[in-house]
């Protein structure tokens, strides 16, 4: 199967690559913890971290395995894994043999990808009866809300990028050689100022994709109605499902 092609948006996360693995929240312990023992992994198990970025999710899988595989298409964010196996590839033509991993991990990253092209060839490097866990981290709200007028000036960007986003891909498992998905929700908040929260919002896709200069001006326009601090939910939730 050919590589597909990345779309602009895909590879804004690369032009902010730095502040990416710099900002963006941890990972939950308790979550990963929780990942290890419904895919009833143990320490000898190989493991690939599908989307690996700048190697954040890499980094606690280490800790945790020792055999690592980190596949990420964009150069820039791989640029910056500094453990395990690092290869470039993409979720729909995962560089790995067949049978080759005892579970797959993919942190924020699912959504990019083609679906159904994704599942075939998680199949395929997954042993028999092996699993996978998909981990979302959700964090833009705040407490207090921000001023209508500075999420009006947020919220530009993500309506010029929108048809860039693929569709909702809960249903590609309906029919596929995966268990059903099963999820858990696990909580916490964060206290940030208002500098913080713009250079957390800045590696976000619509607002990456933006040239230095325009993301610059639109973060003055920004940050001039923004008090703070502001408490920051974050919702981290974990899917997860195995091979039939």
């Amino acid at each position: 199967m050919d590589d597909p092609e990345l779309t602009p948006l895909q590879l804004s996360f690369g032009r902010v690559a730095e502040t990416y693995h710099r900002v963006r929240p941890e990972y939950s312990q308790a979550l990963l913890d929780r990942a290890q023992d419904v895919l009833a992994l143990g320490s000898d198990a190989r493991v690939l971290d599908l989307a690996a970025g700048t190697g954040r999710l890499t980094h606690e899988l280490a800790r945790r395995f020792a055999h690592v595989v980190a596949v990420e298409p964009d150069d820039d964010m791989r640029a910056l894994i500094a453990d395990g196996e690092v290869l470039a590839g993409n979720a729909e033509a995962i560089p790995l043999a067949d049978s080759s991993v005892d579970a797959v991990f993919v942190g924020e990253a699912f959504h990019w990808f083609d679906a159904a092209a994704a599942i075939s060839e998680l199949a395929r490097v997954l042993r028999p009866h092996c699993g996978l866990a998909l981990i979302s981290t959700h964090w833009w709200e705040t407490e207090p809300p921000l001023p209508e007028a500075a999420n009006e000036l947020l919220r530009a960007p993500f309506d010029r990028f929108r048809g860039q986003r693929n569709p909702p891909w809960d249903d590609a498992f309906l029919v596929s050689p995966f268990e059903p998905l099963r999820s858990e929700r696990f909580e916490e908040d964060v206290t940030v100022d208002a500098d913080a929260l713009l250079e957390l919002y800045s590696t976000t896709s619509s607002l990456a994709a933006l040239s230095h200069d325009e993301r610059a001006a639109l973060f003055g326009e920004v940050r001039a109605q923004l008090g703070g601090p502001f408490c920051l939910p974050i919702r981290h939730e974990l899917t997860w499902t195995r091979r039939l």
